[in-house]
């Protein structure tokens, strides 16, 4: 579970429109925040800060924001907007939560030891999904899910979303049939990757959020 909560201190914003690039400009990004039962606020955020608290929480993580020493609110981001050149922040929403009530929240699932089925070459380890959604309580959203392999031991064998282990209080909302990993023959696994599988072979770099620009 996650341990600590993100945290960001942000101020009223009185400037709006086109304006908003001469703040930009100065190391201030426009956000707004909203939702759970409280009034809809202009906000800003000093730039650093906020990049390094969207990139620590992401979107399956909480993040405490204050507002200008007021408001305190538990809440998650709903939208990213980057520049679709330079890829810099320009803007962001919060939507405010509350601690008892479960959220929607996507974590990733880590896939951890060996497929016995891929040993001597019989077998060819596929990847599915590699997210899953869950509903949970905002202040214990798992980091990520852990999906063992160890059991995968002949041709054929799968883990769907309803075989997985989830911590106490977590409960899987995503397609429970969906495949997150599977054995393949390894004369096979071209077609089973154009199923929708992906042949694993080794790390790689996360998805970055699609550009958008706007002036808020």
């Amino acid at each position: 579970m996650a341990t600590d909560n993100v945290s960001l201190s942000v101020d009223p914003r009185e400037v709006t429109g086109k304006k908003v690039r001469a703040l930009r400009r100065s190391g201030i990004t426009p956000i707004h925040l909203y939702g759970g039962g409280g009034e809809s606020l202009t906000l800003q955020a000093e730039t650093q800060a906020l990049r390094n608290a969207v990139n620590t929480a992401g979107r399956g993580q909480p993040i405490a924001i204050e507002v200008g020493g007021g408001e305190k609110a538990l809440t998650f981001i709903r939208e990213i907007a980057k520049h679709p050149v330079t890829g810099e922040l320009q803007h962001v929403d919060f939507i405010r939560v509350d601690a008892t009530v479960p959220v929607s929240a996507e974590v990733t699932l880590s896939v951890v030891g060996e497929a016995p089925a891929t040993r001597g070459g019989g077998g060819q380890f596929l990847r599915g999904i590699r997210t899953v959604t869950i509903s949970v309580l905002p202040l214990e959203v798992p980091d990520e899910i852990e999906v063992s392999i160890e059991g995968l031991e002949n041709i054929g064998d799968n883990i769907r979303v309803e075989d997985l282990i989830l911590p106490d209080g977590v409960v899987a909302i995503s397609s429970p049939d969906q495949v997150v990993a599977r054995i393949a023959m390894t004369r096979t696994a071209a077609v089973e990757v154009g199923e929708g599988m992906e042949v694993e072979e080794g790390e790689e770099g996360e998805e970055g959020e699609e550009s958008e620009e706007g002036e808020e």
